[in-house]
C-alpha cells in the first residue's frame, strides 16, 4: 500500500513539474500565446479486450498553450493527466474485470472557429503510459507483461463557448496502433474513448 501511493505521489509530482513548465512558457510568450486550463472526464472501452461499451470512467486534468495561425485556424501544445481503460458493466458480474491505465497525454491540436461560439478540432495524441493495473475480482495486480510505454491517438473534438474564453469541449480518441504489441499471439487492443470538459482560456488574446 504504501509502495503504491509513493508511486502515486511520485506521478503527480512529474505531471506537476511538467506544468509549471508549460505554464512558465505562456508567461515568456503572453503577447502571442494564450494558455488553457482543461478539467473534464472520460468514458472509456477497449476493442479488442471482448467487452462493449463504455463502462469505464476516468478524469483527465490538462493545461496547453494556443496561438493564432492564420484567420480562423490556431494551434495548441497541451499536457493532459488521462486515465483510460475499460471494465465490466456490473461488479457483481462472475466474468468482473477492470482495467485501468493512467497516461500523460501530448495533444497537438488544430482548430478551425466556424462561429464565435463554435469550434472544430483535429488532432493527434502522443501518450506516454505511467501507471496500469488489473482488476480480475481479486484486487489490483500489475500485468505481467506491460503494455506498450508509448501511444498514439486520433482527437477529433467540438468546442461550444457559452461565455468568452470558457468553453465546453466534446471529444472523441481512438487508438492509431494498438497498444499491446508486446503481448505476442493476442487479439490487437485499441483505446476508445469519449472526454466531456471544461475549459478555461486567458491571456491577452480572445477564445471566442
Amino acid at each position: 500500500m504504501l509502495t503504491l501511493f509513493t508511486r502515486f505521489l511520485d506521478l503527480k509530482l512529474k505531471f506537476f513539474l511538467m506544468s509549471c513548465a508549460l505554464l512558465w512558457c505562456v508567461e515568456l510568450q503572453a503577447q502571442t500565446f494564450k494558455g488553457i486550463i482543461t478539467a473534464g472526464a472520460n468514458a472509456c472501452q477497449i476493442d479488442g479486450d471482448g467487452l462493449s461499451g463504455f463502462h469505464k470512467p476516468g478524469y483527465m486534468l490538462g493545461l496547453g498553450v494556443e496561438r493564432s495561425i492564420y484567420k480562423r485556424w490556431s494551434a495548441s501544445l497541451g499536457i493532459e493527466f488521462m486515465e483510460k481503460g475499460s471494465r465490466t458493466s456490473s461488479k457483481d458480474s462472475v466474468l468482473y474485470f477492470k482495467w485501468k491505465m493512467q497516461y500523460i497525454d501530448f495533444p497537438l491540436i488544430l482548430s478551425f472557429k466556424a462561429h464565435s461560439r463554435f469550434r472544430f478540432q483535429l488532432g493527434i495524441t502522443p501518450s506516454l503510459l505511467v501507471n496500469e493495473r488489473r482488476d480480475d475480482g481479486f484486487g489490483y495486480q500489475k500485468p505481467i507483461v506491460k503494455s506498450d510505454v508509448v501511444h498514439l491517438l486520433i482527437a477529433p473534438a467540438v468546442e461550444f463557448f457559452p461565455v468568452d474564453n470558457v468553453s465546453l469541449l466534446l471529444r472523441y480518441q481512438y487508438s492509431l496502433v494498438r497498444f499491446n504489441s508486446q503481448v505476442q499471439n493476442t487479439i490487437p487492443k485499441f483505446h476508445n474513448l469519449i472526454t466531456v470538459g471544461l475549459r478555461f482560456y486567458f491571456g491577452n488574446e480572445m477564445a471566442k
